[in-house]
């Protein structure tokens, strides 16, 4: 498949699943970066409830 095929195929996907796939293109990308590594395992290990993002507030925030 090309990249142009991989393009029509992704701009006919429904919105979430558009969302799903550059998750997943973005995280390929930065996998082999440490800096990102890094800051993720921060992120991830922080306890503080007030700094914690609700999935569905996200996903209301890139609706907007």
């Amino acid at each position: 498949m090309s990249l142009a095929e991989l393009k029509e195929q992704a701009a006919a996907l429904p919105p979430n699943e558009q969302a799903e796939l550059a998750a997943y293109l973005a995280e390929q990308l930065r996998r082999d970066d440490p800096a990102y590594r890094t800051e993720l395992a921060r992120l991830i290990e922080d306890r503080d409830p007030n700094n914690w993002v609700r999935w569905d507030e996200v996903k209301k925030e890139s609706r907007n």
